[in-house]
């Protein structure tokens, strides 16, 4: 067997479209049933995917109040300073309402702090170098919400504060004007705008918005994994309109440093824009991405462009190896990841907490030490607030900010064990469920899917949270072919017998010693138009497999050995007479546990008999067959009678009865055109019937009058042992491959194994 990483559930609401809403939107039957399975039944759900729109900026808590607040400070020549985050979307956010106000005539500034020397957020030390005494209001964006005690320092220095976040808020609110969609005291009816989008809103309440600022609009909300349903689809839809139509030199610059060419999707921004704008922020100065969206010189561009996709390459380094390091630090035992390193680089952890989590589907928090504490940043998985988990024990936590699915979090280091010790017996006390969940949109069942529903897909998107790319299930598929591609090998190619679509895994690599053409496997993932040549065709990205019969892994060519599959603690069969190495090693013959995870048939059984005595009836998921062994008898073949009564009959014709095995071994063998193999076959058969007896070499005939038969020899013991053993090489190691799979499952009486059509 072969585990799936996430939890599959089919969805199923039950709930039916209404003709008068098929014919509106004009739905095809893959939409209707995806939209129907998602629970997308009504008008008003259903414009919120193909009719999306935007609200009244001015609904939002206090935004009348900041409006004003910043005018007079725009008249009144007063100095403002923005104040944002290291991330894409706190980037974008800064670089937005720096130009806004920029246009405006204000005396206007930023600052982005640095990850390292500053953490995430307002920080006191900074405002006391940099703002005290310089700034008389500060706008905080895409940050603030949780900085009660900051906000509290900037306001006892005379300084106004305007906070723009759309993070969740701490028990206590800043003193300041707070403008967030999900205010408690607001009404605003959407609730999800991510920084960028709060921002974008504080700029059009001004009225000081362009068309050309919805292209960072749409990258920072899609950078930001908000939903994008309601109005956050509205400003990624036209913000993806205007990267395409006309991007901004920044933007252009950017995309073509990285290679990228062709049409911008919000793949294009998950994937390409949104990493090499946060790489700055991880490992050098944010501050660069911002002058990159703002200049419209083309050859300051270019260089900044280069910088940033240098410190991409750099980034991607330092995760690989944070990644190997924290993967060696987890504790399977542990319903939570928490691992800590002394010198992990702050910019990286949270990279390398998602690798955690997606890797072993659990919640991560990675800590790196700074002076006396550890900063730390966490993820979550889907249905799981570990922010509020996280947050009951606050006695250990000096600082903590972020969503339910991902947040900064700081423990002074003298409290670090018992922090972490607390949330692992919080996590054990709980008895979560937290395996992942991936939520199954349809099923594929042969050939039923046409290239033209899936282009009408282009009508919900964008995707992203909230409403995410649809997920397929390929469920018990018999593979056609299994391939490894790639540089290094490390992707699959799955094609299989009754679907035309192709599926391809990248990181899937290893699934190439677990399956092979002919056996079954499940796949989950999303189905898009695959281009090459200029042919178009569908083709799955795997996002999770699963095989649920016993897997059977052939390693009888040394081509397919791989032993790094095979550890000490599995089950080992190996002959009779064969040293056991310790007690998970079985003889041929002898019973093995009920119940075990892996078994490598190390030898060729001298019997199949014994195979099946082991065998049969056992409960194992997987099942490693090497068949090792030094000598093969199936090209040889068993002597027959008639060779068998010759070599007899010669040793009787001699004068003295005896052959002396050193002298005349070889002429006896070229006599009757045999291997010497075969003869002492012969004379072992001989010698247990009483024919003959060999002593120091010399084979002596005995004194019997009894003629040689048929029959004794045929039910001789050494020539059962022959014909037994030619019979299991004969199965064993000339069978294909999907030949002997199914005979193995035959023996252990495996029922997908009996059932299968």
């Amino acid at each position: 067997m072969f585990k799936s990483k996430y939890e599959w559930k089919v969805r199923n609401t039950g709930e039916v479209l209404p003709e008068s809403l098929k014919k509106k939107y004009r739905l095809n039957s893959l939409e209707q049933h995806i939209l129907e399975n998602r629970g997308y039944t009504t008008d008003e759900q259903l414009k919120s995917l193909y009719e999306t729109g935007t609200h009244d900026e001015n609904g939002i808590f206090s935004m009348d109040e900041a409006v004003s607040r910043i005018e007079t400070a725009v008249a009144g020549g007063e100095g403002i300073l923005i104040y944002g985050d290291f991330d894409a979307d706190g980037i974008t956010s800064t670089a937005i309402l720096y130009s806004a106000l920029k246009s405006a005539g204000a005396v206007v500034d930023y600052i982005i702090p640095n990850r390292i020397e500053h953490g995430y957020g307002p920080n006191i030390d900074l405002f006391k170098s940099r703002v005290v005494g310089r700034y008389d209001l500060v706008i905080t964006v895409d940050n603030g919400v949780a900085a009660v005690d900051e906000i509290g320092f900037l306001k006892s220095e005379g300084i106004d504060v305007i906070v723009a976040d759309h993070h969740e808020f701490a028990h206590t609110l800043p003193d300041a004007i707070i403008v967030h969609a999900a205010h408690p005291e607001g009404e605003y009816p959407f609730e999800h705008l991510a920084g960028v989008g709060i921002t974008y809103k504080l700029i059009t309440a001004l009225g000081l918005a362009t068309a050309d600022m919805l292209q960072l609009v749409a990258i920072g909300t899609v950078a930001d994994m908000v939903s994008i349903t309601g109005e956050n689809k509205k400003l990624v839809i036209d913000g993806l309109q205007q990267i395409n139509a006309n991007p901004s030199t920044g933007v252009r610059t950017l995309l073509s440093v990285s290679g990228h060419t062709g049409s911008v999707d919000e793949e294009t921004i998950g994937f390409g824009i949104a990493p090499r704008l946060n790489s700055s922020g991880r490992i050098a100065d944010a501050e660069i991405a911002v002058e990159l969206l703002l200049t419209e010189d083309r050859t300051k561009a270019f260089e900044l462009a280069s910088e940033l996709e240098a410190l991409n390459d750099e980034r991607k380094e330092i995760v690989i190896e944070t990644f190997t390091d924290a993967t060696g630090l987890y504790e399977e035992d542990e319903d939570i990841i928490i691992v800590r390193g002394e010198d992990y680089h702050p910019g990286v952890i949270g990279i390398v907490a998602s690798k955690l989590t997606e890797a072993y589907g659990k919640p991560a928090i990675v800590f790196t030490l700074d002076g006396a504490v550890y900063r730390g940043s966490a993820r979550s998985i889907d249905g799981l607030n570990l922010l509020e988990a996280v947050r009951e024990k606050d006695g250990f936590i000096s600082k903590i900010g972020g969503h339910s699915q991902a947040f900064g979090i700081e423990v002074a280091a003298h409290e670090f064990n018992e922090f972490k010790e607390a949330v692992e017996q919080h996590f054990k006390d709980k008895e979560l469920s937290l395996k992942p969940v991936k939520y199954i949109d349809m099923m594929i069942e042969k050939d039923e899917f046409k290239l033209a529903e899936f282009e009408r897909f282009e009508n919900l998107k964008p995707f992203g949270q909230g409403f995410t790319r649809p997920i397929f299930m390929i469920n018990q598929g018999r593979i056609e072919s299994v391939r490894q591609v790639g540089k290094d090998r490390n992707h699959i190619k799955i094609t299989f017998q009754d679907i035309s679509i192709d599926t391809i895994g990248f990181n899937f690599g290893h699934l190439f010693h677990e399956v092979s053409a002919g056996d079954r496997i499940s796949l989950v993932g999303t189905v898009n138009i695959n281009e090459f040549n200029q042919t178009r065709s569908l083709q799955m990205i795997i996002q999770d497999a699963e095989i649920s019969n016993v897997q059977i892994i052939d390693m009888r060519s040394r081509v397919n050995q791989n032993f790094d599959m095979i550890s000490v603690e599995d089950h080992f069969l190996i002959n009779r007479g064969r040293e056991k190495k310790s007690q998970n090693y079985y003889h041929y013959g002898e019973q093995l546990p009920f119940a075990i995870d892996t078994l490598v048939l190390r030898d060729l059984p001298e019997s199949l008999e014994l195979l099946g005595e082991s065998i049969r009836n056992i409960h194992v998921s997987k099942i490693i067959m090497i068949f090792n062994t030094k000598e093969e008898f199936y090209f040889t073949g068993a002597p027959d009678f008639g060779l068998v009564e010759g070599v007899y009959q010669l040793i009787g014709n001699r004068e003295d009865g005896s052959i002396n095995l050193a002298t005349d071994a070889h002429a006896f063998a070229a006599h009757f055109n045999i291997s010497m193999k075969i003869l002492k076959m012969v004379t072992d058969i001989l010698e247990e019937l009483g024919k003959i007896e060999v002593k120091n070499g010399i084979i002596n005939k005995k004194d019997t009058n009894n003629e040689l038969t048929e029959s004794e020899v045929e039910n001789s013991k050494v020539k059962s042992a022959i014909d037994q053993r030619i019979q299991s090489e004969a199965k064993l190691k000339m069978s294909s491959t999907q030949e002997l799979k199914n005979y193995i499952k035959i023996l252990i009486a495996d029922d997908g194994g009996n059932n299968e059509s």
